[in-house]
């Protein structure tokens, strides 16, 4: 992600502010490979929890949880993913943002219990969870999907889209990243029967920060407290917010480190590491965009990672709301931008 510099919110914010999809190819690339990878997996056995249980009914919240979200990922210059790489580079902007996502998760533990009371008025379904189940199968969905991706690539392919100059030293282009990205992602998803996400790991840190105590008398209390996570149809492990060793704390902790990590010795191996003051109007923003993206991320039950390359390839209709909240999060994030800092 470091080499190639794969941010889904530049993805999304590019679109609004330079009218510039090139990210956005290696994005859909990416969506559709795990779509195809997944269902191949299906086919031999390699995953059985359809229809996807680890995805809830479809709600509004979804929308509008997508909605927050996008304004905060353009505010805060990158997405929860963007955020650790660039965090982990040296970029500062996103180590504001950072803290701006664990501030926001503790903040989000004082209306939890509210949010979780309109997600359950506000449920559009309470049996569908995925256009597989709407279809029947999940042939037809994704041969659409399929058949829409042949297209759109060969195109992008004539017309030479899928590549553009550059000029730093290790660049790794987008599309191949978007490649290596499927195998990884379907692998995880194989070992653990569900798909990656941080949201809850940045929730847990939280805890650790001070989030359980701080509330502990509060009704934020039941947010740290509510298992939220269960590997392989919940038969192995179980995972809640709060301070405990847990499902949580052994797959989304090391992967939030990992990310981070692996960024830091990528720019370090490559001499870009370095650190800078950014102007206080760029670390005002990377705060409220990270609360934002936090406070989102919770109320639609995933972040951008867990929906796009998690729920969109297996069309849960949970994920496509949010999706569609992002959209337009994403330029109303693009014009907030526009007026404080460009």
């Amino acid at each position: 992600m470091h080499r190639s510099d794969f941010c889904m919110a530049g993805a999304f914010r590019d679109i609004f502010l330079f009218k510039d999809y090139f990210r956005m190819r290696s994005l859909f690339l990416l969506v559709t490979l795990i779509s195809l990878l997944i269902y191949l997996s299906r086919l031999f056995s390699l995953i059985n929890s359809y229809p996807p249980s680890f995805f809830g009914l479809p709600s509004v919240t979804n929308f509008l949880g997508g909605t927050v979200f996008g304004i905060g990922m353009v505010m805060a210059g990158g997405c929860t993913i963007g955020t650790l790489y660039k965090m982990g580079s040296g970029n500062l902007v996103s180590a504001f943002a950072f803290l701006g996502i664990l501030f926001g998760s503790i903040l989000f533990a004082v209306f939890y219990p509210l949010s979780l009371s309109f997600t359950h008025a506000v449920t559009l379904s309470r049996k569908i969870i995925s256009l597989e189940q709407i279809a029947g199968t999940a042939v037809i969905p994704l041969l659409l999907l399929l058949s829409l991706s042949v297209f759109l690539f060969y195109k992008w392919y004539r017309e030479r889209k899928w590549t553009q100059k550059a000029y730093a030293s290790g660049y790794l282009d987008p599309w191949k990243a978007a490649v290596l990205m499927a195998i990884v992602v379907s692998l995880s998803f194989i070992a653990s029967g569900r798909p990656l996400s941080v949201t809850k790991g940045y929730a847990k840190l939280s805890a650790y920060l001070g989030g359980q105590s701080l509330f502990h008398s509060m009704s934020g209390l039941r947010f740290y407290k509510e298992d939220s996570l269960r590997l392989l149809d919940g038969t192995i492990m179980r995972g809640g917010m709060g301070i405990n060793m847990d499902a949580i704390t052994i797959t989304q902790i090391p992967l939030i480190t990992g990310i981070i990590l692996g960024a830091f010795f990528s720019s370090v191996q490559l001499k870009e590491f370095k650190i800078n003051m950014p102007p206080g109007k760029q670390i005002f923003s990377a705060l409220i965009g990270g609360i934002l993206m936090a406070v989102g991320s919770l109320m639609a039950s995933g972040c951008n990672l867990w929906h796009i390359i998690g729920g969109l390839p297996v069309f849960a209709l949970q994920s496509i709301l949010f999706v569609s909240g992002l959209i337009p999060g994403a330029y109303i994030g693009s014009h907030i931008i526009k007026r404080i800092i460009i």
